[in-house]
């Protein structure tokens, strides 16, 4: 739910979700539908699919009990090499470091000095993090490295004459300005998406028809004429016509099911 979501708007559907479907076992019986229903407020709805699915994996492979194992967690839908180790750290306190791009930054600035121009890939950077991990603290540390870049070491405006690494980091002290400009040198092309305004986008798009498809009630289907015809005051009139496009890219994600002509959450 975390996943580029603010904490504040996160909570009070993270209470919700977990009063609903209190364990693995309770989620994974749920019809999937409902598990996107629960889901609205938050958005990136693949989300809610992914969690639903590894809730039924969990409970097939693993009798309802989540693996701590990073081959297992790694095996299951939805996770990736971040959220395993975040699991790990923070779930069960094993030594492994949750890597970000923010802890990537903390990790190359106190190692390595200032990440413009990058002085090591990915694979050493999480590397370097890991081997930094002190044993037995791995959820306070990796707790405070998210913290350190979040407020002192960031990207824009380091703040290291209060940083409490500034005697161990190779990069302090770091001038804005330079790191600004060097920043500029090294910043990536924006991807055109990037540039467009919100409801220019496809992910627009998809929120507004799950929004629609969540108050259908559960398995019944609405047309897609009438879908299209329930959005017009909603979507501008020059992109009503992706809706059928964007409905079957919905479809391939398995967060709509079509029915003849008709559509519903699946």
């Amino acid at each position: 739910m975390l996943q580029q979501t603010q904490v504040e708007r996160v909570i009070p559907l993270y209470d919700a979700f977990v009063a609903r479907f209190p364990s693995f076992a309770a989620l994974a019986a749920a019809d999937a539908a409902d598990v996107v229903r629960a889901w609205r407020g938050l958005g990136y709805n693949s989300r809610a699919t992914r969690l639903h699915a590894l809730a039924c994996a969990v409970v097939e492979r693993h009798a309802g009990t989540l693996p701590s194992d990073t081959g297992a967690l790694l095996a299951l839908p939805g996770i990736g090499p971040y959220t395993a180790a975040a699991v790990r750290a923070f779930a069960f306190g094993h030594d492994d470091a949750a890597v970000d791009v923010n802890l990537r930054r903390v990790v190359h600035r106190v190692k390595l000095g200032v990440e413009y121009p990058p002085r090591a890939g990915r694979r050493e950077l999480d590397m370097l993090a890991i081997a930094a991990v002190p044993g037995g603290s791995a959820h306070d540390w990796n707790s405070a490295m998210m913290d350190l870049g979040a407020t002192l070491c960031t990207a824009r405006a380091p703040k290291c004459l209060v940083c409490p690494l500034r005697e161990a980091c190779s990069a302090a002290p770091i001038d804005s300005a330079q790191l600004a400009a060097r920043a500029r040198d090294h910043a990536p092309r924006k991807a055109p998406q990037n540039d467009r305004p919100f409801e220019r986008t496809t992910r627009f798009l998809r929120g507004r028809i799950i929004d629609r498809l969540r108050d259908v009630p559960a398995r019944d289907a609405i047309a897609l004429e009438t879908l299209r015809d329930d959005l017009v005051s909603v979507v501008p009139a020059d992109r009503l016509h992706e809706i059928p496009d964007v409905v079957d890219a919905l479809v391939r994600d398995g967060i709509v099911t079509r029915v003849d002509a008709s559509v519903r959450l699946s």
